[in-house]
């Protein structure tokens, strides 16, 4: 690439340079027109001789430039591409294939600077963003790749995000990676930099490198921001997988959560049962309960006391009958007759009776004896003790006499033992309230083989 592609030669007005006479070169690319070279390369002896002495001069504060031109560039083109009015361009008459102008820009001092507009390519124009756009649906809408729309884009935070009314670069010509000059950069150095071609980032631009400064947005044609999409590719897929994780572990939050709810649920009921049984415990030894039940002896000893005095009184009154006494004949059960298990009792339920929900629940089989807890307990006939201890009837003992089995239940403590045998009204235990009772009595009942029967037939 020769020099005469690179730059116009740029004079100073307090000073001025030599060079060679112009030798003829090749035509300027079309993106050059208006623009002409006037320093080709020179010869290397040259560039070995001496420079000249330099001058220092106190800075009066005028700012001019010195441009090498086409002939047929107009002032009033310069002054918009420089940023000043048509008055401050002097055009110089042409000189063959070319022409000098000179741009001369206010006095601002020492400090003066170039007051202009950044520059930014016109193929690349802005789009607001309208509701329910997205990054995807913009490029489909203008034709374009989205990696073509991010190259112009690099300060594009996602590829997913965008809000109504954010103004986006859109690439409507040449494409390529616009960026913005920052300072301690120049267009040069970026083009060298990425490696972009020179002539077509001139032409992309619509103005030679050597003309732009900080602020202004070069585009660099032929290339693409395939790595920053490839990078917003991976955040999004870490992003995606971030979020994934984070659902799973709310899940597992919410799952702990609830099993401690269970546990602490079931914790409640176990203590709530436990406190109900501790209070059941503590019900049992109270002194209410106590009371209760010494309460009750003494009623059932009252009532037993009341129908032992009526029953002397219709002995007595039988005896004084003019015909004789009746002869209350034994019922036998094929062993010999029965005789009543307790001296001393009340009878509170009757064989087959529903009087309370229990028996109205399973079959009574036999009748209670109601009598104060301790009152001894008689075998009504002889036997054999085939079961003594807990059972059926809560503290029982079970005593067989051929095909008939005896049954005393709900005893508070026995006096015989499996495999004993007994005696007609031999003490075998004493009345208690154990196994489901609702006060201190003696289940009674007789079986013939394996048939609960009427107590009441067999006994006297």
């Amino acid at each position: 690439m020769s020099w005469g592609l690179c730059a116009a030669l740029v004079l100073s007005a307090s000073g001025s340079a030599r060079s060679p006479a112009p030798a003829p070169s090749a035509p300027a690319p079309a993106a050059l027109a208006g623009l002409s070279v006037l320093a080709p390369l020179q010869e290397p002896s040259r560039l070995l001789a001496p420079a000249p002495d330099l001058v220092l001069r106190r800075d009066a504060g005028e700012r001019a430039l010195t441009l090498v031109v086409a002939p047929q560039i107009r002032a009033a083109e310069l002054a918009r591409r420089y940023g000043v009015s048509a008055g401050a361009v002097r055009l110089l008459p042409p000189q063959g294939r070319t022409r000098l102008a000179r741009v001369a820009y206010p006095r601002t001092g020492a400090q003066a600077v170039m007051a202009r507009a950044p520059l930014r390519p016109a193929s690349v124009q802005t789009y607001a963003v309208q509701p329910g756009d997205t990054l995807a649906g913009i490029a489909r809408r203008f034709g374009l790749p989205v990696v073509d729309l991010l190259s112009v884009n690099l300060d594009r935070p996602s590829l997913d995000r965008v809000h109504v009314g954010e103004t986006l670069n859109v690439p409507v010509g040449a494409r390529g990676v616009l960026i913005r000059i920052k300072p301690g950069q120049s267009a040069l150095s970026l083009i060298a930099g990425y490696g972009a071609d020179l002539v077509a980032t001139a032409q992309a631009n619509g103005v030679l490198p050597t003309e732009m400064s900080v602020g202004d947005e070069l585009l660099l044609p032929g290339l693409r921001a395939e790595g920053y999409q490839q990078q917003l590719m991976a955040r999004r897929e870490a992003q995606r997988r971030a979020a994934l994780a984070g659902e799973r572990q709310k899940k597992y939050e919410r799952f702990v959560l609830w099993k401690k709810g269970q546990e602490r649920l079931r914790l409640e009921a176990l203590y709530q049962r436990q406190a109900q049984y501790e209070r059941y415990l503590a019900w049992q030894r109270s002194e209410e309960r106590q009371a209760r039940i010494r309460a009750y002896e003494r009623q059932a000893q009252l009532e037993a006391a009341q129908a032992a005095a009526a029953e002397r009184a219709r002995e007595a009154a039988r005896a004084a009958a003019s015909r004789p006494a009746a002869t209350v004949q034994r019922a036998s059960t094929g062993q010999g007759a029965l005789i009543w298990p307790m001296r001393s009792y009340r009878l509170t339920s009757r064989f087959g009776e529903q009087d309370i929900a229990f028996h109205q629940q399973v079959f009574h089989g036999g009748i209670d004896l109601a009598a104060p807890y301790g009152s001894p307990v008689y075998a009504a006939a002889a036997g054999q003790v085939s079961r003594s201890g807990y059972g059926d009837y809560g503290l029982n003992v079970f005593t067989v006499s051929g095909a008939t089995t005896l049954v005393y239940g709900h005893m508070s403590r026995v006096a015989v033992y499996a495999g004993q045998t007994v005696a007609q009204g031999q003490l075998i235990g004493y009345v208690g309230c154990s196994g489901i009772c609702t006060g201190p009595h003696l289940h009674f009942e007789v079986r013939a083989g394996q048939q609960a029967i009427n107590p009441l037939a067999v006994l006297p």
